[in-house]
């Protein structure tokens, strides 16, 4: 990758170099094949994102170039996306949904007993609560026939029976999916007109599920996703309590993964979403997907995008969801002030976490990328925060793992970046949530957590016997 980012003008190739060089290195470990995919998308990607330079080859065996293969035909994927972006919005509010919506009699009454069902149930979550497969969502960089369904699937939040239907009934999910589902107002500008959000958003859930299919012994394909659009009945009234019922929902993921955009942060159901599964999860079991948006063009737009995190200034698509949300705020936070550092201080602290881990190849990187973080730490006014990324020492971390091989130096690193977050960030975060959050309102949600992972448990000792 490094030899192919050669001819990049020298400060952007260092950057794009840098921001990606880890994730790709980590893909590699696991398994060729994929790694070779990923490289492949990569190149694609500067082919379209940088202007000026020469394309890079395809890094996979065919040999052509990667700008060709951008999507083996970009005229076609042009005119889709056209499609989407003149034809449909890509957001709507709940009411049109409902109000838009038909299904077929069968459902409709098969939804209407459920919702019948729900009065006095003291646990809605456990009856409403679906989750979708990967390989419904999510493919890889190389597969062009299924790219072109993703961005149909991805390009609105608009859902029909046959997305709703993708999804089953589950006791759980593996990764809760925040994402906003409108692109960046600039995202040409930044990333590149031939670079499409919704085939990112797919590629990016790919090697997540890769990941954890990896870990569990799992084909990528039966990872499980939490993603309103498929996992709420659109058209159905039922919509609406489910929406309201969210925190149910997340408490019912083991993990979120947020494709994390530089608009992220503007918007107030992302950042609800952000909030709340950290208020009840481990922060350890947040996974956030910056590498590819953090560009040298959107780098002090994440910086400038986290202090100005507001419940009154953050975008709703509907003003009718600020309220709803604002009345959530009150129900399980101290005050609204609380649960904007919460969020301020939380997005900092992950941020750091995932630059520590590109930061670590020479001081200059360090300086610039990392040191901004606990700049803004004190800027927001949580100086033990700042203290704590103060500890934070990448650059030693990746001398010391030196001279042990890729995979062991890779090891090594992690380690003590795990060590340095315990010792650390992880205590700054436990004290900022009981802070912030309610304590009658942990112990409601604690409770529903741990029933979910009780019967998790359960399961997983029937399929061993």
């Amino acid at each position: 990758l490094e030899i192919s980012m050669a001819s990049l003008p020298t400060e952007e190739g260092m950057c794009a170099t840098w921001l990606v060089a880890p994730t790709i290195a980590a893909k590699a470990d696991a398994q060729c094949e994929s790694s070779l995919g990923w490289l492949r998308g990569m190149a694609q990607w500067h082919a379209a994102l940088m202007c000026g330079p020469p394309a890079p080859v395809c890094l996979s065996t065919c040999g052509r170039k990667a700008q060709d293969l951008c999507c083996a035909d970009i005229g076609g994927h042009e005119r889709q996306a056209l499609v989407l972006r003149g034809s449909r919005k890509s957001t709507t509010s709940l009411d049109d949904m409902v109000r838009n919506g038909s299904m077929p009699g069968s459902l409709q009454s098969e939804l209407d007993y459920l919702a019948s069902t729900l009065d006095g149930n003291v646990d809605p979550g456990e009856v409403l609560m679906r989750s979708v497969v990967a390989t419904n969502v999510a493919c890889s960089w190389t597969d062009v026939t299924r790219l072109d369904e993703m961005l149909y699937f991805w390009g609105t939040n608009i859902g029909s029976i046959d997305h709703f239907q993708m999804s089953c009934k589950q006791d759980h999910a593996d990764f809760f999916v925040s994402h906003s589902w409108a692109e960046p107002p600039d995202w040409c500008t930044v990333m590149g007109c031939h670079a499409q959000y919704a085939e990112v958003k797919a590629a990016e859930l790919q090697l997540v599920a890769a990941d954890l299919a990896e870990e569990r012994g799992l084909r990528w394909e039966e990872v499980t996703f939490w993603i309103d659009k498929c996992c709420i009945p659109q058209q159905h009234q039922l919509m609406v309590t489910c929406v309201h019922h969210i925190e149910d929902f997340l408490q019912r993921c083991d993990r979120m993964i947020v494709l994390l955009t530089w608009h992220y942060f503007s918007r107030l159901w992302c950042v609800y979403e952000w909030a709340a599964f950290l208020a009840y999860h481990e922060a350890k079991n947040l996974l956030i997907s910056v590498e590819t948006f953090m560009r040298p063009a959107s780098r002090d737009q994440y910086l400038k995008a986290i202090p100005n995190i507001s419940i009154q200034h953050c975008k709703c698509h509907d003003e009718k969801d600020r309220v709803m949300l604002k009345q959530k705020i009150v129900q399980y936070y101290v005050s609204e002030d609380a649960f904007e550092n919460f969020a301020k201080g939380t997005a900092v602290a992950m941020m750091a976490v995932t630059v520590a881990q590109i930061s670590g190849r020479s001081d200059f990187l360090f300086e610039t990328e990392f040191v901004p973080w606990i700049k803004l730490a004190y800027d927001i006014g949580q100086s033990d925060l700042a203290n704590a990324l103060l500890h934070a020492d990448p650059v030693a971390w990746r001398k010391s793992a030196g001279g042990s091989g890729a995979g062991t130096e890779r090891v090594k690193f992690h380690d003590q970046l795990n060590e340095w977050f315990d010792r650390y960030l992880q205590p700054v975060l436990t004290s900022l949530k009981l802070r912030s959050v309610k304590p009658e309102a942990l112990q409601v949600l604690g409770k529903i957590r741990s029933k979910v992972t009780m019967k998790k448990s359960s399961q997983l000792t029937r399929m061993s016997l």
